[in-house]
């Protein structure tokens, strides 16, 4: 296990940290769109059963800073409803909540290792962690935060992003505490 572990943090630093060469063409990237939030308790043992998603004022937003060909710093706000009349983690609210997230992660950029860039230059795909914070109603929480994501340049600058993350809550409520978000953006890098 400590041999893996090792080998792991050995591909990471040789490929992400050696590549210290800044991203000088696009640099940043700015994206909007909707969200899609996962909270109907069954997790990953049911992801493709979507007539509990909850898809009401789905907006989210977010800016990117892109440090080297592999990683980049990305924040976002995101905006939806848990309706009342869906599941939320195994029951019922008695009324539509408001669900307001801010996260904070970074971005790992793994296309590059199989392909580069000059190849296929319309496809990035990521791994995506970091820390956020959501809040519904008066009940707030921390979250840990994992996920995978790819972006699709429509033009030179124009792109789609499809992202799900897992979100890890650190206090209990419930009607929230772990939940899923699926994402769909347009991009633009500058």
């Amino acid at each position: 296990m400590n041999k893996l572990f090792l080998s792991i943090c050995l591909l990471i630093s040789t490929y992400g940290f050696s590549q210290s060469e800044p991203v000088t063409d696009y640099p940043w990237t700015i994206s909007l769109g909707i969200n899609i939030v996962d909270n109907d308790g069954f997790r990953f043992s049911e992801p493709f059963d979507t007539k509990n998603w909850n898809f009401k004022n789905p907006l989210i937003v977010g800016a990117e800073r892109r440090f080297t060909n592999f990683w980049a710093a990305n924040f976002s706000l995101s905006l939806n409803t848990l309706e009342n009349s869906n599941l939320q983690n195994n029951g019922y609210l008695l009324e539509n909540k408001t669900l307001f997230a801010i996260d904070g992660a970074a971005k790992f950029y793994y296309d590059q290792l199989f392909m580069p860039t000059y190849q296929l230059n319309w496809f990035q795909g990521y791994a995506i962690t970091g820390v956020g914070f959501t809040n519904v109603g008066s009940y707030n929480t921390a979250t840990f935060n994992l996920g995978l994501g790819f972006q699709f340049w429509l033009e030179n600058n124009i792109g789609l992003r499809l992202q799900t993350m897992g979100k890890w809550g650190f206090s209990e409520w419930a009607y929230l505490k772990n939940y899923i978000q699926h994402s769909a953006e347009v991009i633009y890098r500058f």
